[in-house]
């Protein structure tokens, strides 16, 4: 009987020595496998799923936590500087004070749209999402298109839907997507220029393709365009760097890819590309890239 027991609970006694060698390290060891008895082997299996979805959300929030850090230090800077100015000097001159106040203004929004998005981002990377539901990308382009061109009053937006299109995944994710993309148009694009918007079925794939008729961004650019905190140098506005990193996220998350090329005007065409609601991609696999 003892021997039995004995063989019954090494499987067990191997899980708690792995178990005391774990630590907050994202890298650390894993609980040992075990393939008997099956209920250990299960609970071995569930343990290790459990920290591997720990280690994640951990590792999301260090890399929030030095994002924050560093990138809030110059915009906080400049805010502080402001308020001394004003403290200081009471009897500026209105004019001068009126700027300073816009300054302080384009700052708070700046710091206010960076944490929007380094929380999105930090939620992504923690697979902190909702389920999946059919999402209508024609009527979500169409209320995007008229929120955007209200922030955009100078720009022109075109939309061309050649027929209903439906994928699985997040609404509030595509929405932020494409957000981005229409944003990010119109921020790189010419000055009162004009942004095309596509949305096209090409086999199993659905893709979304804005075109702006701006100077574009060369080649050997485009990639880093996509990676957190790249601003485009001819970019007419200050923004935090996330936009394209952000639809590059979603895109990952939807199983899907962003792809960055030529318009037919000469500016910039973002592609994102997803999977159709009948054509579910396989978990962590991306689509092929979309054609330039």
């Amino acid at each position: 009987m003892w021997l039995i027991t004995r063989i019954v609970l090494q499987p067990l006694q191997r899980l708690r020595t792995g178990a005391l060698a774990v630590s907050a390290d994202t890298t650390g060891p894993q609980l040992p496998a075990v393939t008997s008895p099956q209920e250990v082997a299960d609970l071995s299996r569930a343990l290790n799923g459990m920290l591997d979805q720990l280690r994640t959300s951990m590792e999301a929030t260090r890399r929030f936590t030095a994002d924050v850090g560093h990138e809030l230090r110059t915009p906080l800077t400049s805010l502080g500087m402001t308020i001394e100015t004003l403290q200081r000097n009471p009897d500026l001159p209105a004019s001068q004070r009126t700027r300073a106040l816009e300054a302080m203004g384009v700052e708070h929004h700046r710091i206010t749209a960076l944490l929007t998005g380094l929380q999105t981002l930090a939620r992504g990377d923690a697979h902190a999402l909702p389920d999946r539901v059919p999402v209508d990308l024609g009527e979500l382009l169409q209320e995007a298109v008229s929120h955007t061109a209200r922030r955009h009053p100078t720009t022109f937006y075109r939309l061309n839907v050649s027929t209903p299109e439906t994928v699985n995944g997040w609404p509030a994710g595509l929405r932020l997507a494409v957000d981005n993309l229409l944003d990010n148009a119109a921020l790189h694009g010419r000055p009162d220029g004009t942004v095309d918007i596509q949305l096209a079925h090409e086999a199993s794939t659905v893709r979304i393709s804005v075109s702006d008729d701006g100077p574009g961004i060369p080649p050997d650019q485009r990639h880093a365009m996509k990676e957190r905190f790249t601003r485009g140098p001819r970019t007419r506005a200050l923004g935090s760097g996330l936009g394209l990193a952000l639809v590059e996220q979603q895109a990952h998350l939807h199983q899907g890819i962003l792809h960055l090329g030529q318009s037919p005007t000469g500016g910039l065409q973002a592609t994102l590309s997803l999977p159709a609601a009948d054509e579910p991609g396989p978990p962590g696999e991306p689509l092929a890239d979309a054609p330039s």
